[in-house]
């Protein structure tokens, strides 16, 4: 029995970690419906306090650079709520997206909700002037790329976010199995859309030479099982 009680005891802690934040979005999951490539889109959910308790709202967590998230009050009496606008940026983005937005109260508690877009090509095609490598975008697609030497490394911080976790395709074309010096031609001058800009750091992207030799051969060897 008393080895009981010290295991109860030790996992408290874990268990109250765990435990799910009193303050809620409103609604937890929404669908925003079409929007532009290009276009900024904006949408007002609530928070509100279904505990019994004051509680803080003490970080606003979103999914990626794109998505901006910012409340109009911190600290909500018990039935409260206030309001949390979001931004997202649809720009290089293509067909079923989600975003989330994550708050953590004052005990380390999460809160999450998730926004669905469908993202429509921009009306008038053209250069935009605007890369995936500028402003917040810079923050998913070319920062994390920097000081990473191995293929797999280089792939989880800056492209599988888009041709997904084994490079079976997602938001973007899948790559697996592909041929090495036709991958590195690709990221390295991309393919002319803003989806996929060039990556070689001479043509202003993150990867020199020898980075996007390791990513290119990283992914070829995908289909046979080579990683």
């Amino acid at each position: 029995m008393r080895v009981l009680i010290l295991l109860v005891t030790l996992l408290l802690p874990a268990l109250a970690v765990a435990e799910g934040s009193p303050l809620l979005f409103e609604p937890q999951e929404l669908d925003v419906g079409a929007v532009r490539e290009g276009e900024t889109v904006r949408v007002q959910l609530r928070v509100r306090n279904t505990g019994h308790a004051l509680e803080e709202i003490v970080e606003l967590r979103t999914s990626c650079g794109c998505t901006a998230a910012e409340a109009d009050a911190r600290v909500l009496l018990p039935g409260a709520f206030t309001r949390v606008t979001v931004s997202i940026d649809a720009f290089a983005k293509q067909n079923a997206v989600s975003k989330w937005i994550e708050l953590v109260d004052g005990h380390g508690r999460t809160s999450r909700a998730i926004l669905h877009l469908s993202v429509l090509p921009r009306a008038m095609h053209g250069a935009t002037g605007r890369s995936l490598f500028d402003g917040q975008c810079r923050s998913c697609h070319f920062d994390p790329a920097i000081g990473k030497v191995d293929g797999a490394a280089i792939y989880e911080a800056v492209c599988a976010m888009c041709h997904g976790p084994e490079a079976q395709g997602a938001y973007a074309p899948a790559l697996a199995g592909r041929n090495a010096g036709a991958l590195m031609e690709i990221i390295a001058n991309g393919t002319g859309r803003p989806q996929m800009p060039a990556f070689a750091r001479k043509r202003g992207g993150p990867l020199d030479e020898e980075q996007i030799r390791a990513l290119a051969e990283w992914i070829a060897a995908l289909d046979a099982g080579q990683r």
